[in-house]
């Protein structure tokens, strides 16, 4: 029942992970987009805090020095909002995408 993208009776589908293997779904026009999670740099920063955090590093709300912007939850817990961009046809080979460093 899936119609690729542009066909009459297409649905559209968004995911979301921003893996390689729906990159490759964009590229064959099975789904039309998906919001990349950089898994890589979630990993790689929250190793970064726990260290900082163990040496007596304390935290604020603001602009990071790695383009993101750490938030204070209602719960009044900290969160570094790493950017996760929207994936489509137009940016699905971009070599900056986590999804596209992977292997």
């Amino acid at each position: 029942m899936l119609k690729k993208a542009g066909e009459d009776g297409h649905i559209a589908i968004v995911s979301n992970d921003g893996i390689p293997q729906e990159f490759a779904a964009i590229r064959e026009g099975q789904i039309d987009a998906t919001v990349s999670q950089p898994a890589d740099a979630y990993a790689k920063y929250a190793l970064r805090y726990i260290k900082r955090a163990m040496a007596g590093e304390t935290f604020e709300p603001g602009a990071t020095d790695h383009g993101s912007t750490i938030v204070r939850l209602p719960n009044g817990l900290l969160e570094d909002q790493l950017p996760a961009p929207l994936v489509t046809e137009r940016n699905v080979d971009d070599p900056a995408l986590w999804g596209n460093t992977a292997k």
